[in-house]
This record gives structure tokens, C-alpha cells and sequence, in this order.
């Protein structure tokens, strides 16, 4: 996996990204937004076709506020690993007169006190939907039936131990083609939440969940590729490429854990249905 940058920011550089970063959220614009990137940053986020560069940054958010009419983005927790930053934050703002609010986590790695490489994961679709009912979304083929529904084993590796080693328990899933067995670093009482899904899934419900979202992806063995966390707060961003009706494509997503003693007490998914609804052709 790659922790980014071997130059680590300083405290006092962290320190001043999350301000700027807290600022844009609560005044965005062109301006706030540009005074976050590196002047050879790379940007991308979910719905994007390409990367693009520091250039092509303003008129990238101009887009988003003109079309987000009033947003706001309030970071809410944030943990850092190497020159990697993680921030869950909680968005809101109005499209075509409805009211829409939505969460991401913003993949961040760091030059110094600046943006280097970003990436922002969440979920399009309720946007879309606001100016489209029918706006694609896999997230039906994603909610488990009762049928589907297993007891947890109570077998639980990795528990009581280390952010580390939980990233390497669901590494170990994914590589083994049974990523269901992530299912069992969470606690009885343990919640996953899933784009799209009106509500939690608890119990047998997790592990069905994975088998769903392997077999959409056609078997696809995601790998990580930054994590950050500590005993308390965990962010994996996970990365694979998915067979598609038009060839190869990449697929993202970042995984949010609140951990107790090693183990899940709640999780949230984020990555973009919409996108890989239309990918996958399914409606």
C-alpha cells in the first residue's frame, strides 16, 4: 500500500491546511478553494472522467457552487498518516430548489501545508436525483435479503489490537476473494452503513452486504492504497479495477470505521453509485 509522501507535514503545517480546508467549507469560492492546492496539485473527484490540474481547479468549482446553490461543508473528524489526511466532513446546499445534504470523506496528501493530491469520495446520486428521479444507482443490487442474512461466527481477527492490524485483516479479505469475512472485525452490535440504503445493516446483514458488492463488481480483489487511523478512527481508501460492457475501469472507494477495543462498532461506505451504475449498464 502507499502511505504517500515520505516528507511528513509538520504539526504546525497540518494545523494550517485543516483552517484553510475549514474556511473554504464555511466561505466557498473560487479563491478559498485555489488557496488550498500546490501549484502542481492533481484533483480528482468521484463523477470526474480525468484528473485535472491546478488550472482547471476554479472553474471546476464554480461548476459544483453553481450548481449546489448556498453549499456548505462542515469537516467533521480527520485523521493523518505520513503526509496522507483524511476528513470526513458533512455537506449541504440546495440543487434545482430542493434541499440536499450529503457526507464525504476528502483523501488528502499533503506538500507542506498545501494539497498535493486530492481526492473527494461520496455519493452522487441524491444530488442527481434532484434534478433527475431516474438517476441510476446500484445501491438496490446492494441491500441484502433476508435469505441472505448469516449469523456472525464470532470468529474476529484482529481484535483487540492496532488500527494495522485491522487494515490488514480486510486486506487479507479482499485478497482471498472472501471479503465477507471483514464482517467478522465487527462487534454484535456493529452498524454499516451503505450508499443509498435508508438505514444501517447490523448482523449476518454485513457479510451479505460484501458478498453483493464482490459479485457487482464481477470478483473485482480490491488492494489498499492509503490508510490513517488510530484505535478510535479508521480510513482505509481501497482501490481495483472492475470488468465493464466498455472494457477495464478503475473503482474506488474509502472505508470510515469507528473502532472500540478493536473491533467495529460502526462503518460507512463511500463511493459513487451513480457511476457505477452506468458502467456496469445496470438500472
Amino acid at each position: 500500500m502507499t502511505p504517500g509522501s515520505s516528507v511528513e507535514p509538520s504539526p504546525e503545517e497540518r494545523a494550517a491546511f485543516l483552517k484553510r480546508f475549514e474556511h473554504f467549507g464555511s466561505e466557498p469560492s473560487a479563491e478559498t478553494y485555489l488557496a488550498l492546492f500546490h501549484p502542481e496539485a492533481v484533483l480528482f473527484d468521484d463523477g470526474m472522467e480525468r484528473p485535472i490540474g491546478v488550472a482547471e481547479i476554479p472553474a471546476h468549482i464554480r461548476s459544483v457552487l453553481a450548481l449546489v446553490k448556498g453549499f456548505r461543508m462542515r469537516p467533521e473528524r480527520w485523521r493523518a498518516r505520513d503526509s496522507v489526511v483524511m476528513v470526513e466532513a458533512h455537506n449541504a446546499g440546495e440543487v434545482a430548489g430542493k434541499a440536499v445534504s450529503w457526507r464525504s470523506v476528502y483523501r488528502i496528501e499533503l506538500a507542506g501545508s498545501l494539497v498535493k493530491n486530492g481526492r473527494r469520495y461520496f455519493d452522487r446520486a441524491p444530488l442527481l436525483a434532484a434534478l433527475d428521479p431516474n438517476t441510476p444507482s446500484v445501491s438496490p443490487r446492494l441491500a441484502p435479503a433476508a435469505s441472505d442474512a448469516e449469523p456472525l461466527s464470532g470468529a474476529v481477527p484482529g481484535a483487540e489490537r492496532g488500527p494495522e492490524a485491522l487494515v490488514t485483516a480486510c486486506t487479507a479479505a479482499w485478497a482471498n476473494g472472501r471479503p465477507e469475512a471483514s464482517a467478522e472485525l465487527f462487534r454484535e452490535d456493529g452498524a454499516l452503513h451503505v450508499p443509498g440504503l435508508a438505514r444501517p445493516l447490523g448482523g449476518g446483514e454485513i457479510a451479505a452486504y460484501y458478498r453483493r458488492l464482490h459479485a457487482l463488481l464481477g470478483g473485482a480483489r480490491l488492494a489498499p492504497r492509503r490508510w490513517a487511523g488510530d484505535d478510535a478512527l479508521l480510513f482505509i481508501e481501497w482501490q481495483g479495477e472492475i470488468e465493464t460492457p466498455a472494457g477495464p475501469r478503475a473503482f474506488g472507494a474509502i472505508e470510515r470505521f469507528d473502532l472500540v477495543g478493536g473491533r467495529v462498532l460502526a462503518a460507512r461506505h463511500y463511493f459513487e453509485t451513480g457511476a457505477l451504475a452506468r458502467a456496469l449498464a445496470v438500472s
